[in-house]
């Protein structure tokens, strides 16, 4: 996986702003409807290093999904994941961005890709689902000071590009950066 130094370091997000870190319907572009917002419970919880929801001092976290409808023309995502974990502080933030590219070296078929100058640090992976036509997944995950955060797109591969995902997390990246300023 790709580790990525970048700005963003320091400031600390209070628990009591998770809401405000993900993606909200004005950060998108397009058709999307929201469905399914809110805090992180049981069932979005994906196996493995960041299973824990108290892992290295965890205080809370938040997801937004959004769709639009498609079809293999279409451009851009059709599904968007938004997620946002806030931690008591930067080093806990730090341990869980490892935990995260843990889990995406876990990922079948996950290949690393570059994401320059994105929070403090930065791991990404696209995923290329078969069949015709083919399926695309792209996952970036960064931190910003006691803050991880993630996006996830898919689509189809002819128009899904990492830009997409890029694009988004950076408006995600703009939230945080708000949040930890005032």
């Amino acid at each position: 996986m790709v580790l990525v130094a970048g700005c963003g370091g320091g400031g600390t997000v209070p628990p009591s702003k998770v809401s405000k870190l993900v993606l909200q319907s004005a950060d998108l572009h397009g058709p999307f409807t929201a469905f399914d917002v809110g805090r992180q419970t049981q069932l979005d919880r994906v196996p493995g290093p960041r299973s824990d929801p108290e892992r290295f001092g965890r205080e809370g976290g938040w997801k937004a999904r959004y769709n639009r409808p498609g079809s293999a023309a279409t451009r851009g995502p059709l599904v968007v994941e938004s997620r946002a974990d806030v931690f008591k502080d930067a080093a806990g933030a730090t341990k869980d961005l490892a935990a995260y590219r843990a889990q995406f070296a876990r990922q079948s078929g996950a290949r690393p890709i570059r994401v320059e100058r994105l929070g403090a640090g930065t791991v990404a992976v696209v995923q290329q689902g078969a069949g015709q036509p083919a399926t695309r997944l792209i996952s970036v995950a960064w931190r910003d000071g006691n803050v991880t955060a993630s996006v996830t797109v898919n689509g189809f591969a002819a128009g899904l590009r990492q830009a997409d995902a890029v694009t988004l997390a950076r408006a995600q990246e703009r939230r945080i950066a708000a949040a930890r300023r005032g």
